[in-house]
This record gives C-alpha cells, structure tokens and sequence, in this order.
C-alpha cells in the first residue's frame, strides 16, 4: 500500500496533474520544468488520479454516456452507439433526446449526392425537423404510410428534403395492402416503382426500432387489420422498415407479400445504416435489432442499454 502523501507532494502532483490534464502540456515539457523525468512526471499524475486529488470529467453538450456507449458497440460488433441520459425515463422526453442527438449526428455523417433513405416515425419526423444543413443529397421515403395521417407520414421527407436541396422521393402508398394483388398493383405505379428501385441506391439511411406490440405503428397496423395476436404468436418483438424481427433477432415472415417497402436484403447492402429506439416498450426491440446484426450505428437510452447488456450476460450465464 502506497504511503500518504505529504502536503507539498500533494501540491507538486496535483500541479504536474493539472498542467497535464486541463493545459495539455506534455510529459516532458513538465519534467523538464519540475527537473524530474517524464516517467516520474506520468506516474505523478496517475498517483493524483488515484488519491482523489484531481477528477476528470466529462463536458459533454449532449446527455451521452460515454462508457455505456463504448461497451454497447464493442459487446455487439457496432462501428458506432449512442447511449443517452434522457432527463425522465417516458417515451416522450426518451424520443426528444433520440431525436436531437440523431439530427446532430446525421448532419456530420452526411456527405455531398449522397442518396438517403429514411424511416417512419414520431422520432425520425422530430429529427428531421432540427436538421438544419446539410449537402445536397436525395432522400428516400423507406415505408409505406403506417397511420391514417398520409400528410403526417411524409412530414420527414418534405423537411429533409427542404433542406437538402435534392431529389425527394416520397412512397405514396399503405405500408400494408389488404391482399397480394393490391400490392402487386401499388408496386407497379411509376412513382412508388421508382422510390422502390431508389431503395437499391442507398448510402445511409435512419429508421427506427419498432417495438411491438405497443410501440410500433407497424403492430398498430396489424391490429387494425386482426393479425397482431397471428403475428405476437410467430414471435415478433421488434421491426426496422419493413423487417420483422423475433427476440433472437432473426426475421419472421409476415403479412404475406402485401407490404410495401425496403426489404431485408435491401437493407443489409446499405453501407451506413442508423437505427434509433428507446424508452419504455423498446427494449426487447432493441436486443433484438442487436442480435440481427442488422444495425451499424445505435442511437438509445441508459436504460435500453443497460437491459440490452443484462440480457446478454444472462444469456451467458
């Protein structure tokens, strides 16, 4: 055990410490100021580390947890993940911050004719929303309409697209048709073909992690049309555009070749894909998208992150 230190060494090493730390003076621009050697100046340093004697901290202007981040993206194989302190833990304040953070990081990742498909979703038109320039690039609508609302379901496309100055390629269409020969017909009309060839095209896209059976506008969609409890049985926990997902993360067939979107094999080509989710009703949701492998970047919360990583040393054990 290391023994106290005195008071004159406590002021040498806290000096040595903060010089280093806070004024970002080099190791051996210190030693040679001090007349010790870099070795003792780093050791120096770590000692006042040790003893409480300085703190580092994070500066951070958005809520983001930097280790949570980290461990979350190296547990599941992530080139990036996100994890946020939402100020209270309920769907609207979790989707708020998801929002923010997601346009603010959408924004650096963007790049000059890019083409970029985007998701449904309260969050994803939040987002959309603060983005407030970017290059020029196309956005592509990734889903059919999910909601009754067809003017609320294309508020993402129109405010990107405003902003982005490019081409906007919007799916005028139900994301789920009553029977195949509909959806035969929807697939065929020149507009929504040419989203639907778009969608083979893309660089990036943003989607959000449907949680079902509560927090989903695609489980909502079933229910109206009697198939949630059909589906609830096959295993559907989660989906990410038109891809349904059980809780290992595996895709479960569904409503029979009638929706109209992004598929999975379309998805998986994408070179950077960001998926967004969180709050209560998303955490199997998000486990699962993690098994699926389907995600590049995770944008969530504390606490979905902290399930996630639960869930996985269960599994382990």
């Amino acid at each position: 055990m290391s023994r106290p230190l005195s008071i004159e060494e406590q002021v040498r090493y806290v000096y040595a410490a903060l010089q280093h730390l806070q004024h970002d003076r080099s190791t051996i621009d210190i030693a040679e100021e001090l007349g010790v050697s870099r070795f003792t100046v780093g050791r120096m340093v770590q000692r006042a580390r040790d003893a409480g004697l300085v703190e580092v901290r994070a500066r951070m202007r958005d809520p983001i947890d930097p280790e949570l981040s980290r461990r979350l993206a190296a547990r599941f194989g992530l080139s990036s993940a996100l994890v946020l302190v939402a100020p209270v833990y309920d769907a609207e304040q979790t989707r708020s911050v998801i929002a923010s953070v997601t346009a603010k990081l959408f924004m650096e990742l963007v790049e000059e004719d890019q083409v970029v498909g985007l998701g449904s979703g309260r969050t994803i038109i939040e987002m959309c929303r603060q983005v407030r320039d970017v290059p020029t690039c196309d956005v592509v609508q990734l889903t059919g309409t999910a909601t009754n609302d067809v003017g609320e379901s294309l508020q993402a496309i129109t405010s990107l697209s405003s902003v982005a100055s490019g081409k906007m390629y919007a799916l005028h269409a139900p994301m789920v048709a009553t029977n195949r020969a509909a959806a035969s017909i929807i697939a065929t009309q020149p507009a929504v073909k040419e989203s639907l060839h778009r969608m083979g095209r893309l660089d990036m896209a943003v989607l959000t992690i449907g949680g079902w059976p509560d927090s989903s506008l695609l489980a909502d969609q079933a229910r109206l049309l009697g198939e949630l409890e059909g589906l609830l049985r096959s295993g559907v926990v989660a989906e990410v555009g038109t891809t349904l997902l059980d809780a290992d993360g595996k895709e479960v067939p569904g409503f029979d070749g009638r929706i109209t979107g992004i598929s999975k094999d379309q998805l998986v080509k994408i070179p950077q894909k960001i998926l967004i989710g969180g709050g209560p009703g998303k955490e199997r949701a998000v486990v699962a998208t993690l098994k699926s492998g389907l995600a590049d970047v995770l944008i969530t919360d504390v606490r979905t992150a902290q399930f996630a990583l639960g869930q996985d040393e269960k599994s382990k054990a």
